[in-house]
């Protein structure tokens, strides 16, 4: 594959060949990983407060 046949992502700048597939992978991450802050959250709660 070519440079030419890939896009930068506008979020990480990462050369990427599916823009599409990889903003998903992005959106999946992000929610991931409020679910863990808010999962750890909960579990200590005097820690938060």
């Amino acid at each position: 594959m070519e440079q030419a046949d890939r896009s930068t992502c506008p979020d990480c700048h990462a050369l990427v060949a599916d823009l599409e597939a990889h903003e998903r992978w992005h959106s999946r991450l992000v929610s991931d990983l409020a679910k863990a802050v808010e999962s750890e959250l909960k579990r200590r709660p005097a820690a938060a407060g």
